[in-house]
């Protein structure tokens, strides 16, 4: 058995400390900025409401908001056995359509091609990871979202297939 080499350490103890901070201080702090900003954007609240029902589920939170050349990726989580990005998308009706059919395949792609280099950026190459996504319908923001959540929601495409 060969043993981790220091940076893997390093980014072994990094990524504990944030998935630690996230869901011991942060957590708390969610659930009151959702309930006391009731200006924020509706996609704002829509993945602060995802987090909160995330770690209601047991999910650690690892990054969210992680920004690239090659697009955005809302959550970085882990269920202590995967990587899991989460993409969030948040309506206020489902008039236009269910909110999960925004998530197209250039969409998918951007998600994997920064996937990818949060992966390579943090060691995780060899990490069994999936990309979930976060339906979310707020018609009325005075009460509770209807919130789907959909696991393994796509497979890695494009160039940058790895998991």
């Amino acid at each position: 058995m060969q043993l981790p080499s220091v940076d893997q350490l390093k980014r072994r103890t990094t990524l504990h400390l944030r998935r630690t901070f996230f869901r011991t201080t942060l957590s708390r702090s969610v659930v009151r900025l959702i309930d006391r900003d009731k200006s924020m954007p509706l996609g704002k609240r829509g993945e602060l409401a995802a987090e909160r029902f995330l770690l209601k589920q047991g999910y650690w939170i690892i990054d969210r908001g992680v920004g690239e050349k090659t697009g955005e990726i809302d959550l970085i989580v882990s269920d202590g056995i995967s990587i899991i990005f989460v993409e969030v998308k948040t309506r206020s009706s489902d008039f236009a359509g269910d909110p999960t059919e925004a998530v197209d395949e250039a969409k998918q792609r951007h998600i994997c091609q920064t996937a990818r280099l949060f992966a390579v950026k943090n060691g995780l190459e060899n990490t069994s990871m999936r990309f979930d996504v976060i339906s979310i319908l707020w018609p009325d923001l005075e009460k509770s979202p209807e919130i789907s959540h959909y696991k393994s929601a796509f497979e890695a495409i494009g160039d940058f297939q790895m998991f």
